[in-house]
């Protein structure tokens, strides 16, 4: 121990020390890495023979931005739009134009694959660092995240989640390997992967200034002096906030609104938040929504062993530099908490009564959840009962990855269960727009499409119509001359959905003249579908 302006501090051991391989390779991790790629193929192959890789609306959403960008009546960044973060659909650009990747979601899926193996491994060696070493912890805590039902489905789709997870992971890895080492490499790798993270997911804003924190106490705790401080928090919040403000300048720049993404037409959180939400400014039902949300994408021994992981590290480590990075991750928590009492996002839980609705949510805490589970296991590896634990659970496991083991749980998997719920609490719609859809496939043949996007993207998907002929709301310097004249813009279809949805094509055309040079060839369930004769 050393003494610092009065107050005890642990020595901190060379690098050298830790058991972590210095300037060669960790054959375990290339190992774990190919045992990640492994389970992440046969997971996908596994859903996407049921057929299971679409069933959330936002997955085609996603595709359908990606795809605008290179086929579109108005290609270009400007398709990348102001509602969702960029990056997810910037990785999907090299495989949407193959239509059999895209149209079957895979064109989205490979990054979620990716990042799946990717966060596997840091976790992996997050564990290693703290336990100083014990690869028997590490690999633990990266299989309690390889393992979680709700996990392996979600890597499988075109969604945003798993680079996420990635991405704050390799955030965290960098500022604990720069809390141990003081090495700056590690400090800007961490602040560029967060850079990453906000142009993934708004929730990694949140993490990012909680990060940004964690610097400065380090700093502060380190004692460093005045000049190098500053330097540090500067560098650090320019290089982490970047993204942040760079999409900011993106709004105001093609929008006109800076803060689009957060009040615009389609993202303003009254659309999605009804006045009678029982969360609404009800911080105690906010909180529990919350936890059923965690509870039901973790299993309940998952959340015992990270809450004594927990405990054990506080205890071990306190707030000690190496550790506040994964601490970190708990303001998630708090985070989700106040965005359901402020009426930013619903989220339903079958704990009260109503079904399932953005449950995924609660998947994020998988993450310091197995970071802590590990690094509980670390004061027993050296115990036989551990070992035979370990065996066991090894058993277990690879019995869940067979086909039959894995569909017996596959009912129990929440973020499974959600988008079905979802669809049937629809009333039909989902029939709806496959109706809509089957019918333009069979008789589409070719030309301009009108209809928008918000509330129907599905219909031209599952026709399989391709984003290059459809003239929608975003196709910015078309949409309000197509809907003032269509003949006259060269539309040669007009879909549009008739009910409290607000589509304007319905509202601008539907008793209108302008609809003369067109014949009404579909007409039911909602929907209605023009061909120009």
């Amino acid at each position: 121990m050393t003494v610092v302006s009065g107050v005890a501090e642990p020595v901190r051991e060379p690098e050298e020390s830790t058991g972590i391989p210095i300037g060669g390779r960790d054959t375990t991790a290339w190992w774990l890495a190919l045992v990640a790629a492994i389970v992440s193929i046969a997971s996908t192959v596994y859903f996407f023979a049921k057929g299971d890789l679409l069933l959330y609306e936002d997955a085609i959403s996603h595709l359908q931005i990606a795809h605008r960008v290179l086929f579109s009546p108005t290609t270009g960044p400007v398709q990348l739009g102001y509602a969702w973060l960029p990056l997810p659909h910037i990785l999907m650009l090299p495989f949407v134009w193959i239509n059999s990747l895209y149209f079957d979601g895979l064109a989205g899926s490979f990054t979620s694959m990716a990042s799946y193996v990717i966060a596997s491994v840091l976790i992996y060696k997050i564990v290693l660092r703290l336990t100083r070493g014990n690869k028997a912890a590490a690999l633990v805590g990266a299989f309690v995240f390889m393992a979680n039902p709700n996990v392996l489905y979600m890597q499988s789709l075109p969604m945003t989640e798993l680079l996420f997870y990635a991405t704050i992971l390799g955030g965290i890895y960098g500022l604990q390997c720069w809390a141990e080492t003081e090495k700056k490499s590690y400090l800007f790798g961490g602040c560029f992967s967060l850079v990453l993270a906000t142009l993934t997911r708004y929730e990694a804003w949140v993490l990012a200034a909680a990060l940004f924190a964690v610097v400065v106490h380090t700093c502060l705790h380190r004692h460093y002096s005045w000049v190098k401080l500053k330097a540090i928090v500067l560098v650090t919040s320019a290089t982490t906030f970047v993204g942040v403000l760079l999409w900011i300048a993106w709004s105001e720049f093609y929008f006109g609104n800076p803060l689009a993404f957060y009040d615009g037409k389609y993202t303003n959180p009254d659309i999605s938040v009804k006045p009678n939400n029982e969360q609404l400014h009800h911080f105690v039902v906010s909180l529990k929504t919350y936890l059923y949300a965690i509870d039901d994408n973790l299993h309940p021994l998952v959340i015992g062993l990270a809450l004594a992981g927990l405990l054990v590290l506080l205890i071990r480590l306190r707030l000690s530099p190496e550790s506040l990075p994964t601490l970190a991750t708990l303001v998630f928590v708090p985070f989700y908490v106040l965005g359901l009492y402020e009426g930013q996002r619903p989220m339903g839980v079958t704990q009260f009564g109503g079904g399932l609705l953005n449950v995924r949510y609660g998947l994020v805490m998988v993450l310091p959840a197995a970071i802590l589970a590990g690094y509980l296991v670390s004061t027993f590896t050296r115990t036989v009962l551990f070992r035979v634990a370990l065996g066991v659970a090894c058993v277990v496991l690879a019995g869940s990855f067979t086909y039959e083991g894995f569909q017996r749980i596959d009912t129990n998997i929440a973020t499974v269960q959600e988008p079905l719920n979802i669809a049937n609490t629809r009333g039909g719609l989902v029939q709806r727009f496959a109706d809509a859809g089957a019918f333009l496939r069979r008789h589409y043949t070719g030309g301009l499409i009108l209809e928008q996007e918000w509330g129907s993207q599905e219909v031209l998907f599952d026709a399989r119509i391709s984003t290059q002929e459809n003239v929608y709301e975003g196709s910015y310097n078309l949409w309000a001359a197509a809907l003032e004249d269509p003949a006259r813009s060269h539309i040669k279809w007009i879909v549009m959905r008739m009910d409290d949805w607000g589509d304007q094509v319905f509202t601008t055309l539907h008793d209108s003249s302008r609809l003369k040079p067109y014949k009404l060839v579909y007409d039911r369930h909602g929907y209605r579908i023009y061909e120009r004769s």
